[in-house]
Protein backbone atom coordinates (compact mmCIF):
# COMPACT_ATOMS: atom_id res chain seq x y z
CA UNK A 1 0.00 0.00 0.00
CA UNK A 2 1.48 3.31 -1.10
CA UNK A 3 1.67 6.14 1.44
CA UNK A 4 0.30 9.56 0.52
CA UNK A 5 2.75 11.36 2.81
CA UNK A 6 5.37 13.48 1.02
CA UNK A 7 8.95 12.18 0.91
CA UNK A 8 11.31 13.36 3.61
CA UNK A 9 13.43 16.26 2.36
CA UNK A 10 16.47 17.54 4.22
CA UNK A 11 17.47 21.08 3.42
CA UNK A 12 20.74 22.61 4.54
CA UNK A 13 20.36 26.35 4.72
CA UNK A 14 23.29 28.25 3.24
CA UNK A 15 23.28 30.77 6.09
CA UNK A 16 24.56 27.95 8.31
CA UNK A 17 26.26 25.62 5.82
CA UNK A 18 28.59 28.15 4.21
CA UNK A 19 30.15 29.55 7.41
CA UNK A 20 30.33 25.99 8.79
CA UNK A 21 32.41 24.86 5.81
CA UNK A 22 34.64 27.93 6.16
CA UNK A 23 35.01 27.34 9.90
CA UNK A 24 35.97 23.68 9.51
CA UNK A 25 38.33 24.29 6.60
CA UNK A 26 40.08 27.07 8.48
CA UNK A 27 40.31 25.00 11.65
CA UNK A 28 41.94 22.07 9.85
CA UNK A 29 44.43 24.27 8.02
CA UNK A 30 45.39 26.33 11.07
CA UNK A 31 45.32 23.76 13.88
CA UNK A 32 46.50 20.51 12.26
CA UNK A 33 49.68 19.36 14.04
CA UNK A 34 50.12 22.82 15.53
CA UNK A 35 52.47 21.31 18.12
CA UNK A 36 55.02 20.12 15.51
CA UNK A 37 58.46 21.74 15.25
CA UNK A 38 60.26 24.32 17.34
CA UNK A 39 59.28 27.98 17.66
CA UNK A 40 62.27 29.85 16.27
CA UNK A 41 63.22 33.51 15.91
CA UNK A 42 60.58 36.04 17.01
CA UNK A 43 58.16 33.29 18.03
CA UNK A 44 60.51 32.01 20.74
CA UNK A 45 61.16 35.55 21.96
CA UNK A 46 57.43 36.34 22.24
CA UNK A 47 56.81 33.01 23.99
CA UNK A 48 59.60 33.79 26.47
CA UNK A 49 58.12 37.23 27.22
CA UNK A 50 54.67 35.69 27.68
CA UNK A 51 56.02 32.99 30.00
CA UNK A 52 57.63 35.69 32.16
CA UNK A 53 54.17 37.13 32.92
CA UNK A 54 53.20 33.92 34.69
CA UNK A 55 56.47 33.87 36.64
CA UNK A 56 56.67 37.52 37.66
CA UNK A 57 52.89 38.17 37.85
CA UNK A 58 53.69 41.51 36.23
CA UNK A 59 51.05 42.22 33.59
CA UNK A 60 52.10 45.85 33.12
CA UNK A 61 55.78 45.75 32.13
CA UNK A 62 56.78 43.00 29.64
CA UNK A 63 60.02 41.20 30.56
CA UNK A 64 62.30 39.25 28.22
CA UNK A 65 63.77 36.57 30.48
CA UNK A 66 67.47 35.74 30.23
CA UNK A 67 68.21 38.47 27.68
CA UNK A 68 69.74 41.38 29.59
CA UNK A 69 69.49 44.02 26.79
CA UNK A 70 65.69 43.52 26.68
CA UNK A 71 64.98 42.81 30.35
CA UNK A 72 62.21 45.42 30.32
CA UNK A 73 60.87 44.71 26.86
CA UNK A 74 59.12 47.71 25.29
CA UNK A 75 59.21 46.41 21.72
CA UNK A 76 55.40 46.10 21.56
CA UNK A 77 52.39 46.76 23.79
CA UNK A 78 51.44 43.67 25.80
CA UNK A 79 48.03 42.42 24.59
CA UNK A 80 49.51 39.54 22.58
CA UNK A 81 51.71 38.58 25.54
CA UNK A 82 48.67 38.64 27.83
CA UNK A 83 46.72 36.32 25.54
CA UNK A 84 49.64 33.93 25.14
CA UNK A 85 50.21 33.88 28.90
CA UNK A 86 46.56 32.85 29.34
CA UNK A 87 47.10 30.14 26.73
CA UNK A 88 50.14 28.89 28.69
CA UNK A 89 48.01 28.85 31.83
CA UNK A 90 45.36 26.74 30.08
CA UNK A 91 47.49 24.34 28.04
CA UNK A 92 50.91 24.43 29.68
CA UNK A 93 54.10 25.99 28.36
CA UNK A 94 54.29 24.19 25.01
CA UNK A 95 54.67 25.03 21.33
CA UNK A 96 50.95 24.38 20.82
CA UNK A 97 50.00 26.86 23.55
CA UNK A 98 52.44 29.43 22.16
CA UNK A 99 50.85 29.21 18.70
CA UNK A 100 47.26 28.81 19.86
CA UNK A 101 46.42 32.53 20.02
CA UNK A 102 47.57 33.24 16.45
CA UNK A 103 45.76 30.17 15.11
CA UNK A 104 42.52 31.01 16.93
CA UNK A 105 42.54 34.66 15.86
CA UNK A 106 43.53 33.63 12.33
CA UNK A 107 40.39 31.47 12.25
CA UNK A 108 38.41 34.39 13.67
CA UNK A 109 39.75 36.65 10.91
CA UNK A 110 38.57 34.21 8.23
CA UNK A 111 35.06 34.10 9.71
CA UNK A 112 34.94 37.88 10.01
CA UNK A 113 35.90 38.18 6.34
CA UNK A 114 32.96 35.91 5.47
CA UNK A 115 30.45 38.04 7.40
CA UNK A 116 31.93 41.36 6.21
CA UNK A 117 31.87 40.24 2.59
CA UNK A 118 28.31 38.90 2.85
CA UNK A 119 27.03 42.13 4.46
CA UNK A 120 28.98 44.54 2.26
CA UNK A 121 27.80 42.93 -0.99
CA UNK A 122 24.45 41.65 0.28
CA UNK A 123 25.49 38.23 -0.98
CA UNK A 124 26.69 35.08 0.77
CA UNK A 125 28.52 34.21 -2.42
CA UNK A 126 30.75 37.25 -1.96
CA UNK A 127 31.38 36.37 1.68
CA UNK A 128 32.17 32.73 0.92
CA UNK A 129 34.52 33.60 -1.93
CA UNK A 130 36.35 36.23 0.18
CA UNK A 131 36.78 33.81 3.10
CA UNK A 132 37.92 31.03 0.77
CA UNK A 133 40.52 33.34 -0.76
CA UNK A 134 41.89 34.20 2.68
CA UNK A 135 42.02 30.63 3.99
CA UNK A 136 43.91 29.56 0.85
CA UNK A 137 46.40 32.44 1.10
CA UNK A 138 49.48 30.46 2.09
CA UNK A 139 51.46 33.34 3.71
CA UNK A 140 48.48 34.11 5.94
CA UNK A 141 48.15 30.46 7.01
CA UNK A 142 51.87 30.27 7.69
CA UNK A 143 51.75 33.34 9.95
CA UNK A 144 48.62 32.03 11.65
CA UNK A 145 50.56 28.96 12.75
CA UNK A 146 53.33 30.92 14.46
CA UNK A 147 53.64 32.64 17.82
CA UNK A 148 53.79 36.08 16.24
CA UNK A 149 51.91 39.34 16.56
CA UNK A 150 50.91 39.98 12.95
CA UNK A 151 47.82 37.74 12.68
CA UNK A 152 46.36 38.89 16.05
CA UNK A 153 46.88 42.47 14.84
CA UNK A 154 45.08 41.57 11.61
CA UNK A 155 42.16 40.08 13.55
CA UNK A 156 41.54 43.27 15.52
CA UNK A 157 41.88 45.42 12.39
CA UNK A 158 39.31 43.19 10.66
CA UNK A 159 37.06 43.37 13.72
CA UNK A 160 37.26 47.18 13.49
CA UNK A 161 36.06 47.05 9.88
CA UNK A 162 33.23 44.66 10.83
CA UNK A 163 31.89 47.00 13.53
CA UNK A 164 32.37 49.98 11.22
CA UNK A 165 30.16 48.25 8.65
CA UNK A 166 27.51 47.68 11.34
CA UNK A 167 27.80 51.35 12.34
CA UNK A 168 27.04 52.41 8.77
CA UNK A 169 24.30 49.86 8.14
CA UNK A 170 22.56 49.61 11.54
CA UNK A 171 23.35 52.13 14.26
CA UNK A 172 26.00 54.70 15.02
CA UNK A 173 26.44 53.10 18.45
CA UNK A 174 28.62 50.49 16.72
CA UNK A 175 31.29 53.18 16.32
CA UNK A 176 32.00 52.51 20.01
CA UNK A 177 33.06 48.83 19.56
CA UNK A 178 34.77 49.79 16.29
CA UNK A 179 36.96 52.21 18.25
CA UNK A 180 37.52 49.60 20.98
CA UNK A 181 38.67 47.06 18.36
CA UNK A 182 41.08 49.64 16.94
CA UNK A 183 42.35 50.22 20.48
CA UNK A 184 42.93 46.48 20.96
CA UNK A 185 44.81 46.41 17.66
CA UNK A 186 46.99 49.23 19.00
CA UNK A 187 47.56 47.31 22.24
CA UNK A 188 48.72 44.40 20.07
CA UNK A 189 51.31 46.09 17.86
CA UNK A 190 51.27 49.77 18.63
CA UNK A 191 51.52 52.57 16.12
CA UNK A 192 50.92 50.60 12.85
CA UNK A 193 47.38 49.78 14.04
CA UNK A 194 46.41 53.47 13.91
CA UNK A 195 46.26 53.12 10.15
CA UNK A 196 42.77 51.67 10.45
CA UNK A 197 41.52 54.94 11.97
CA UNK A 198 43.13 56.73 9.04
CA UNK A 199 41.20 54.44 6.69
CA UNK A 200 37.90 55.40 8.35
CA UNK A 201 38.76 59.10 8.19
CA UNK A 202 39.69 58.89 4.51
CA UNK A 203 36.44 57.08 3.76
CA UNK A 204 34.39 60.02 5.07
CA UNK A 205 36.64 62.57 3.37
CA UNK A 206 36.18 60.87 -0.01
CA UNK A 207 32.43 60.71 0.56
CA UNK A 208 32.41 64.42 1.35
CA UNK A 209 30.88 63.72 4.76
CA UNK A 210 32.82 66.39 6.65
CA UNK A 211 30.18 66.44 9.39
CA UNK A 212 31.56 63.13 10.65
CA UNK A 213 34.54 64.96 12.13
CA UNK A 214 32.32 67.08 14.39
CA UNK A 215 29.70 64.44 15.13
CA UNK A 216 28.76 62.02 17.88
CA UNK A 217 29.97 59.21 15.61
CA UNK A 218 33.56 60.38 15.95
CA UNK A 219 33.17 60.74 19.71
CA UNK A 220 31.97 57.14 19.94
CA UNK A 221 34.92 55.99 17.84
CA UNK A 222 37.50 57.89 19.89
CA UNK A 223 35.80 56.95 23.16
CA UNK A 224 35.92 53.24 22.39
CA UNK A 225 39.55 53.56 21.29
CA UNK A 226 40.59 55.33 24.49
CA UNK A 227 38.68 52.88 26.70
CA UNK A 228 40.52 49.92 25.15
CA UNK A 229 43.87 51.69 25.29
CA UNK A 230 43.29 52.49 28.95
CA UNK A 231 43.39 48.78 29.81
CA UNK A 232 47.18 49.10 29.73
CA UNK A 233 48.01 52.81 29.70
CA UNK A 234 46.27 53.53 33.02
CA UNK A 235 48.13 50.78 34.96
CA UNK A 236 51.33 51.84 33.19
CA UNK A 237 50.92 55.43 34.36
CA UNK A 238 50.06 54.29 37.89
CA UNK A 239 53.23 52.19 37.93
CA UNK A 240 55.20 55.29 36.84
CA UNK A 241 56.55 53.48 33.76
CA UNK A 242 54.74 55.36 30.99
CA UNK A 243 57.78 57.59 30.30
CA UNK A 244 60.03 54.53 29.99
CA UNK A 245 57.66 53.06 27.42
CA UNK A 246 57.42 56.24 25.34
CA UNK A 247 61.19 56.69 25.27
CA UNK A 248 62.00 53.06 24.43
CA UNK A 249 59.12 52.44 22.00
CA UNK A 250 58.97 55.65 19.99
CA UNK A 251 62.65 56.55 20.35
CA UNK A 252 63.83 53.01 19.69
CA UNK A 253 61.41 50.59 18.08
CA UNK A 254 59.35 52.91 15.84
CA UNK A 255 62.25 55.19 14.92
CA UNK A 256 64.37 52.15 14.10
CA UNK A 257 61.68 50.64 11.85
CA UNK A 258 61.17 53.90 9.97
CA UNK A 259 64.80 54.96 9.60
CA UNK A 260 67.04 51.99 10.48
CA UNK A 261 68.78 49.67 8.04
CA UNK A 262 66.41 47.40 6.17
CA UNK A 263 66.96 44.05 7.84
CA UNK A 264 65.01 41.85 5.49
CA UNK A 265 65.38 42.85 1.86
CA UNK A 266 65.73 39.16 1.01
CA UNK A 267 67.73 40.20 -2.03
CA UNK A 268 64.52 41.16 -3.85
CA UNK A 269 65.24 44.86 -4.29
CA UNK A 270 68.10 47.15 -3.34
CA UNK A 271 67.67 50.84 -2.60
CA UNK A 272 66.03 53.85 -4.20
CA UNK A 273 62.58 53.60 -5.77
CA UNK A 274 62.79 49.82 -5.78
CA UNK A 275 63.07 49.86 -2.01
CA UNK A 276 59.70 51.62 -1.77
CA UNK A 277 58.26 49.01 -4.13
CA UNK A 278 59.56 46.12 -2.00
CA UNK A 279 56.09 45.01 -0.93
CA UNK A 280 54.76 45.19 -4.49
CA UNK A 281 57.54 42.81 -5.47
CA UNK A 282 56.80 40.64 -2.44
CA UNK A 283 53.16 40.36 -3.51
CA UNK A 284 54.23 39.38 -7.01
CA UNK A 285 56.43 36.75 -5.45
CA UNK A 286 54.07 35.35 -2.81
CA UNK A 287 50.41 36.22 -3.47
CA UNK A 288 49.55 33.27 -5.68
CA UNK A 289 47.20 32.02 -7.06
CA UNK A 290 45.12 35.09 -6.18
CA UNK A 291 47.27 37.91 -7.61
CA UNK A 292 45.61 37.87 -11.10
CA UNK A 293 42.17 37.89 -9.46
CA UNK A 294 43.19 40.88 -7.34
CA UNK A 295 44.43 42.74 -10.41
CA UNK A 296 41.07 42.06 -12.08
CA UNK A 297 39.03 42.97 -9.00
CA UNK A 298 40.52 46.39 -8.19
CA UNK A 299 39.17 48.18 -11.31
CA UNK A 300 35.83 46.39 -10.85
CA UNK A 301 35.65 47.62 -7.25
CA UNK A 302 36.37 51.17 -8.38
CA UNK A 303 33.71 50.89 -11.08
CA UNK A 304 31.11 49.57 -8.60
CA UNK A 305 31.90 52.08 -5.84
CA UNK A 306 28.48 53.78 -6.19
CA UNK A 307 26.54 50.52 -6.00
CA UNK A 308 28.80 49.09 -3.27
CA UNK A 309 30.29 52.14 -1.51
CA UNK A 310 31.68 50.04 1.33
CA UNK A 311 34.06 48.45 -1.17
CA UNK A 312 36.05 51.68 -0.91
CA UNK A 313 36.94 50.72 2.66
CA UNK A 314 38.64 47.56 1.42
CA UNK A 315 40.59 49.50 -1.19
CA UNK A 316 41.65 52.16 1.32
CA UNK A 317 42.52 49.46 3.86
CA UNK A 318 44.94 47.80 1.45
CA UNK A 319 46.35 51.07 0.15
CA UNK A 320 46.96 52.79 3.52
CA UNK A 321 48.77 49.83 5.06
CA UNK A 322 50.74 49.13 1.89
CA UNK A 323 51.96 52.74 1.83
CA UNK A 324 52.76 52.77 5.55
CA UNK A 325 54.85 49.61 5.37
CA UNK A 326 56.53 50.75 2.15
CA UNK A 327 57.97 53.96 3.63
CA UNK A 328 59.43 52.10 6.63
CA UNK A 329 63.05 51.10 6.23
CA UNK A 330 62.72 47.64 7.77
CA UNK A 331 60.76 45.29 5.56
CA UNK A 332 59.52 41.81 6.37
CA UNK A 333 57.13 39.45 4.61
CA UNK A 334 55.13 39.02 7.83
CA UNK A 335 54.24 42.74 7.88
CA UNK A 336 51.91 42.05 4.93
CA UNK A 337 49.44 40.12 7.11
CA UNK A 338 46.94 43.05 7.43
CA UNK A 339 46.80 43.29 3.62
CA UNK A 340 45.44 39.78 3.04
CA UNK A 341 41.88 40.24 4.45
CA UNK A 342 41.52 43.50 2.51
CA UNK A 343 42.61 41.82 -0.73
CA UNK A 344 40.35 38.82 -0.08
CA UNK A 345 37.36 41.14 0.42
CA UNK A 346 38.15 43.10 -2.75
CA UNK A 347 38.16 39.83 -4.71
CA UNK A 348 35.07 38.42 -2.99
CA UNK A 349 32.91 41.53 -3.30
CA UNK A 350 33.98 42.24 -6.89
CA UNK A 351 33.71 38.71 -8.28
CA UNK A 352 31.29 36.89 -5.96
CA UNK A 353 28.08 38.04 -7.63
CA UNK A 354 29.51 37.21 -11.04
CA UNK A 355 29.43 33.52 -10.15
CA UNK A 356 26.29 31.83 -11.50
CA UNK A 357 24.28 29.92 -8.93
CA UNK A 358 25.09 26.57 -10.54
CA UNK A 359 28.79 27.39 -10.63
CA UNK A 360 28.71 28.56 -7.03
CA UNK A 361 27.01 25.33 -5.88
CA UNK A 362 29.78 23.33 -7.56
CA UNK A 363 32.35 25.57 -5.86
CA UNK A 364 30.77 24.92 -2.45
CA UNK A 365 30.60 21.16 -3.09
CA UNK A 366 34.26 21.17 -4.14
CA UNK A 367 35.13 23.06 -0.93
CA UNK A 368 33.25 20.49 1.16
CA UNK A 369 35.07 17.69 -0.68
CA UNK A 370 38.39 19.44 0.01
CA UNK A 371 37.43 19.57 3.69
CA UNK A 372 36.78 15.82 3.68
CA UNK A 373 40.11 15.11 2.01
CA UNK A 374 41.99 17.31 4.50
CA UNK A 375 40.26 15.69 7.47
CA UNK A 376 41.17 12.24 6.15
CA UNK A 377 44.77 13.31 5.48
CA UNK A 378 45.18 14.79 8.96
CA UNK A 379 43.70 11.67 10.53
CA UNK A 380 46.00 9.25 8.70
CA UNK A 381 49.21 11.18 8.13
CA UNK A 382 51.34 13.73 10.03
CA UNK A 383 50.27 16.55 7.70
CA UNK A 384 51.70 19.96 8.62
CA UNK A 385 50.30 23.01 6.81
CA UNK A 386 53.32 25.25 7.23
CA UNK A 387 57.10 25.21 7.37
CA UNK A 388 59.07 23.80 10.27
CA UNK A 389 61.86 26.12 11.31
CA UNK A 390 65.49 25.79 10.27
CA UNK A 391 67.44 22.76 11.63
CA UNK A 392 69.92 24.87 13.64
CA UNK A 393 67.01 26.11 15.74
CA UNK A 394 65.74 22.59 16.37
CA UNK A 395 69.21 21.58 17.60
CA UNK A 396 68.83 23.91 20.58
CA UNK A 397 65.66 22.07 21.49
CA UNK A 398 67.54 18.76 21.33
CA UNK A 399 70.31 19.96 23.62
CA UNK A 400 68.06 21.81 26.06
CA UNK A 401 67.24 18.84 28.38
CA UNK A 402 70.95 18.05 28.87
CA UNK A 403 71.82 21.69 29.53
CA UNK A 404 69.03 22.05 32.10
CA UNK A 405 70.40 19.01 33.98
CA UNK A 406 73.94 20.39 34.08
CA UNK A 407 73.27 24.09 34.63
CA UNK A 408 71.45 25.48 37.67
CA UNK A 409 68.33 27.62 37.32
CA UNK A 410 70.22 30.85 38.00
CA UNK A 411 73.63 29.89 36.60
CA UNK A 412 74.62 31.65 33.36
CA UNK A 413 75.65 29.83 30.21
CA UNK A 414 77.99 31.43 27.68
CA UNK A 415 76.81 31.66 24.09
CA UNK A 416 79.38 32.34 21.38
CA UNK A 417 78.68 34.68 18.44
CA UNK A 418 74.93 34.11 18.28
CA UNK A 419 72.49 36.97 17.81
CA UNK A 420 70.15 37.82 20.68
CA UNK A 421 66.99 38.11 18.61
CA UNK A 422 67.51 34.97 16.50
CA UNK A 423 69.22 31.87 17.88
CA UNK A 424 69.40 33.14 21.45
CA UNK A 425 65.62 33.64 21.43
CA UNK A 426 65.21 29.87 21.05
CA UNK A 427 67.88 29.41 23.68
CA UNK A 428 66.03 31.59 26.20
CA UNK A 429 62.77 29.68 25.71
CA UNK A 430 64.00 26.09 25.52
CA UNK A 431 67.09 26.12 27.77
CA UNK A 432 65.56 28.61 30.22
CA UNK A 433 68.83 29.70 31.82
CA UNK A 434 70.58 33.10 32.08
CA UNK A 435 72.49 33.89 28.89
CA UNK A 436 75.82 35.64 28.50
CA UNK A 437 76.29 36.40 24.81
CA UNK A 438 79.98 36.84 23.98
CA UNK A 439 81.67 37.53 20.65
CA UNK A 440 85.38 37.55 21.52
CA UNK A 441 87.42 34.36 21.81
CA UNK A 442 89.27 35.40 24.96
CA UNK A 443 86.24 36.57 26.92
CA UNK A 444 84.24 33.52 25.90
CA UNK A 445 86.96 31.04 26.91
CA UNK A 446 87.71 32.97 30.08
CA UNK A 447 84.06 32.73 31.09
CA UNK A 448 84.25 28.92 30.83
CA UNK A 449 87.12 28.81 33.32
CA UNK A 450 85.02 30.55 35.96
CA UNK A 451 83.89 27.51 37.94
CA UNK A 452 81.65 24.95 36.26
CA UNK A 453 80.61 27.13 33.33
CA UNK A 454 79.30 25.80 30.03
CA UNK A 455 79.43 27.23 26.53
CA UNK A 456 77.30 26.82 23.43
CA UNK A 457 78.79 27.39 19.98
CA UNK A 458 78.89 26.24 16.39
CA UNK A 459 81.15 23.34 15.46
CA UNK A 460 82.68 25.45 12.71
CA UNK A 461 83.84 28.05 15.28
CA UNK A 462 85.18 25.35 17.60
CA UNK A 463 87.21 23.83 14.74
CA UNK A 464 89.09 27.15 14.25
CA UNK A 465 90.73 27.01 17.67
CA UNK A 466 94.21 25.61 18.29
CA UNK A 467 94.39 21.91 19.29
CA UNK A 468 95.48 22.66 22.87
CA UNK A 469 92.52 25.03 23.32
CA UNK A 470 90.10 22.44 21.98
CA UNK A 471 91.60 19.89 24.33
CA UNK A 472 91.14 22.20 27.34
CA UNK A 473 87.50 22.87 26.43
CA UNK A 474 86.17 19.47 25.31
CA UNK A 475 82.62 18.99 23.95
CA UNK A 476 80.09 17.37 26.25
CA UNK A 477 77.21 17.04 23.81
CA UNK A 478 76.93 17.56 20.08
CA UNK A 479 74.25 17.95 17.45
CA UNK A 480 74.76 18.29 13.72
CA UNK A 481 76.04 21.87 13.90
CA UNK A 482 76.58 22.76 17.58
CA UNK A 483 78.61 21.79 20.64
CA UNK A 484 78.02 22.19 24.34
CA UNK A 485 81.50 22.57 25.89
CA UNK A 486 83.09 23.18 29.28
CA UNK A 487 86.60 23.28 30.74
CA UNK A 488 88.49 20.03 31.26
CA UNK A 489 88.40 20.20 35.05
CA UNK A 490 84.64 20.61 35.14
CA UNK A 491 84.23 17.76 32.67
CA UNK A 492 86.24 15.44 34.93
CA UNK A 493 84.18 16.52 37.93
CA UNK A 494 80.94 15.75 36.11
CA UNK A 495 82.22 12.35 35.02
CA UNK A 496 83.23 11.59 38.61
CA UNK A 497 79.64 12.16 39.69
CA UNK A 498 78.39 9.74 37.09
CA UNK A 499 81.22 7.20 37.43
CA UNK A 500 82.51 7.36 41.05
CA UNK A 501 85.49 5.04 40.48
CA UNK A 502 88.79 5.54 38.66
CA UNK A 503 89.11 4.65 35.00
CA UNK A 504 92.59 3.51 33.83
Amino acid sequence: MMSDSPPLKIEIRSEYALPAIILLLGAVLLFANLWVGDLGLDSAAYATISRAILRTHDWVVPHYEHCAPYQDCWLHPPLFYWMTAVSFKLFGITEFAARFVSALLGLGTILLVYFIGARAAGSRKAGFLAAFVLLTTQPFLELGRKCQIDVPLTFFLTLTVYFFLLALRKSKIFFLPAGAAAGLATLTKGLPALGILGVIGLYFLLKGDIKFFISLRLLYLIGGFLLALGLWIVPLVLADRFGDFVQAYFGGQIWGVLTGPSAARKGLFAGGLKDYLWYVGALVQRYWPWLPFLALSIPLALKKRKDQPFGMIFLLWGLVFLLFFSVASQKFFRYMAPLYPAFALIIGVSLGDRLKDATFRKFVIASAALLGILLLAVSLFPVYFGRINAPDKTEIKKLAPYIRILVGDKDPISVYRLNYWTTVADFAFYVDRPIQALDGDEEFLRSLDQGGRYGYLKKSDFAKWAPDVREHFPPLFATENFYLITNAENRKAQLAKILPFPIF
